[in-house]
């Protein structure tokens, strides 16, 4: 587990992660038009975080 915090896109989508459900809980930046530019952004970096390859072992065997 501790490989995978040496990756920067795991470390991205999990910070984008944890800004849309800070969100979820009503704690948003009071300013909407910048709100609603890191909600986008934070999205982006959870799918990014979701598709990025984290080291996973490859089986040479298939």
């Amino acid at each position: 587990m501790r490989e995978k915090w040496k990756k920067p896109a795991f470390v991205l989508g999990i910070l984008g992660g944890a800004k849309l459900a800070l969100s979820s809980y009503g704690y948003d930046i009071p300013d909407h038009l910048i709100n609603d530019i890191t909600n986008g952004v934070s999205a982006i970096l959870v799918l990014v975080g979701i598709i990025v390859d984290h080291g996973k072992p490859k089986d040479d065997n298939v």
